[in-house]
């Protein structure tokens, strides 16, 4: 595969529409280059709906587990963006699910949740028992003598994620099930990122802060089934059967979105976007291709593109 050290700024009209002559397919995250927290980022709608007209496919990716594909939907239409199916946004909880199902861990298996609604909803809908997640009794103070604090034995995997309320009865409880029989339940993470752009300009800690949490407490590694995980990409083009080589990734974040991308080989390495409208910034980019170009970085967190936000894009393309 073939990543490029000095990725292409689009600047002009012309650098747009290369763009789009270049890919069919595009995976889009969520936060940062659709939204920032409830705040619609200006003329995404507009872009969507150019890209149905030039008959391109689209998918949304997003390592965010605390919602479900059916609240992504709601949020999209509360947003203003209709007509978004189900069947084309891929969440991480919805991943696990699917990494469960995988493994052979049969519905109507118990799945012990460090995460909020997002990740049981999904269990749910597949025919999984969701346990821990937004049991109220996880909200109290310490407790030693908390019931969810006893293994329940019936409990077939751990899946952990992204959550508000991480607090140290979600943290004890769930260490129980990752320490026991001798650590044999699986233990699945939705994510590694580290954090993600919030409103008013605040940086927030991601899931990957917390699944990075238990696996320290626990000794144990974790499966990733989110950006940039090939699992996850595997799941994605088996589902959709896009093409790889003509499928781009876009995206805020380059240790997730970027990886992802550069890993997956989308458009034979070179299908990777970058919007500079979320977490990542002019200067630690800069920083990336110097180091990289010096042979010190990690050319796999290398853009083939960059460009300032969709809002961008889209007025470019309509120059």
């Amino acid at each position: 595969m073939t990543k490029k050290a000095n990725p292409s700024p689009i600047n002009t009209t012309q650098d747009a529409k290369l763009l789009l002559d270049l890919f069919d397919n595009f995976l889009i995250d969520c936060d940062g280059v659709i939204w920032l927290a409830e705040t619609l980022i200006p003329k995404v709608t507009q872009f969507l709906q150019l890209l149905q007209q030039q008959k391109k496919q689209i998918a949304f990716v997003t390592n965010n587990s605390s919602k479900s594909r059916r609240s992504y939907i709601a949020k999209f239409e509360n947003l203003g963006i209709h007509g978004i199916h189900k069947d084309r946004v891929y969440t991480t909880g919805y991943s696990a699910v699917l990494e469960l199902q995988k493994m052979g861990i049969r519905q109507g298996s118990k799945i012990w949740v460090l995460g909020d609604s997002g990740i049981e909803d999904e269990l749910s809908d597949e025919g999984y028992i969701p346990l821990g997640g937004s049991n109220p009794l996880l909200d109290q103070s310490w407790n030693p003598k908390n019931p969810l604090l006893k293994v329940d034995p019936e409990v077939k995997a751990v899946v952990a994620g992204s959550t508000n309320e991480f607090n140290f009865m979600r943290i004890a409880t769930t260490l129980q099930y990752l320490m026991y029989d001798n650590k044999r339940i699986p233990y699945i993470g939705t994510n590694g990122d580290r954090n993600y752009p919030g409103p008013e300009g605040l940086t927030l800690p991601a899931g990957g802060s917390i699944v990075e949490y238990m696996s320290y407490c626990s000794g144990r590694s974790y499966i990733n089934v989110g950006k940039p995980s090939k699992t996850f990409a595997d799941i994605i083009f088996y589902d959709t059967g896009f093409d790889r080589s003509r499928t781009t990734m876009i995206g805020d974040t380059l240790s997730s979105d970027i990886k992802f991308g550069n890993d997956a080989n989308l458009g034979n390495g070179h299908g990777t976007l970058l919007v500079l409208s979320g977490v990542t910034t002019v200067p630690e980019l800069k920083e990336l291709i110097a180091s990289t170009n010096h042979q010190r970085g990690d050319d796999s967190l290398v853009p083939q593109f960059y460009v300032d936000s969709l809002t961008k894009l889209y007025e470019l393309l309509n120059d």
